[in-house]
């Protein structure tokens, strides 16, 4: 994952923090596996579409390099084809993978609510916002504890519109958001150390006349 300092954190232990399940692959990917992909993959694989480092036609060429960048997802056979599956679907699509996860109508997430929407032990989190038309946001984040974490906003393009690093204080954030291409968008967190969001909610300020 990245640091506040635009360097990336290595993660090649990050996948043996997820049991997941024994069994073999049975179909769509677990919300899980896609969260892990966005947060973790994505950094080399988002918006590769159609061609560069393709594995289309080749599983095990994916899934040696799944193990050798994921040394720790070696004895998971679930959660290779899962990745592979995951990143088939990017780059052909040139698009996330679809989440089972409701976006609420007023963008209000409880803390409840984004569980599903994190990895289980560094807490980064990936959680589908919906649409946006353009205008002027702001999303608010409440924590568990104050941390510093870098942030990213980004389009169902793959355009990034926000990436910073923040603190948060007395365990609140606020990240102001400008909308100029309408459509739908993903919050990425990372943070410094585990922490939970309690509350995550997106505040319109203007919406644009045009």
């Amino acid at each position: 994952m990245m640091s506040c300092y635009g360097r990336w954190i290595p993660v090649f232990g990050l996948l043996a923090l997820f049991s997941g399940p024994v069994n073999a692959w049975s179909g769509a990917p677990f919300t899980e596996s896609v969260v892990i992909f966005n947060t973790v993959c994505a950094k080399c694989h988002e918006a590769e579409c159609s061609g560069r480092l393709s594995f289309d036609d080749s599983y095990e060429a994916a899934r040696s390099h799944i193990i050798r960048h994921y040394g720790a997802a070696a004895d998971k056979l679930w959660l290779q084809k899962e990745l592979f599956s995951i990143l088939n679907y990017t780059k052909e699509q040139c698009a996330y993978y679809p989440m089972d996860i409701v976006i609420p109508a007023r963008k209000v997430w409880s803390g409840e609510m984004l569980q599903r929407a994190c990895t289980f032990l560094e807490r980064n989190y990936f959680v589908p916002m919906g649409a946006f038309t353009r205008g002027e946001y702001r999303i608010e984040l409440a924590m568990d504890k104050d941390v510093r974490v870098t942030v990213h906003l980004v389009s169902d393009k793959f355009d990034m519109v926000v990436e910073d690093c923040l603190e948060t204080t007395d365990k609140i954030l606020q990240i102001p958001v400008t909308i100029t291409e309408p459509g739908d968008y993903y919050f990425r967190l990372y943070p410094r150390q585990p922490v939970r969001i309690n509350r995550l909610a997106v505040v319109t300020e203007r919406l644009s006349g045009d």
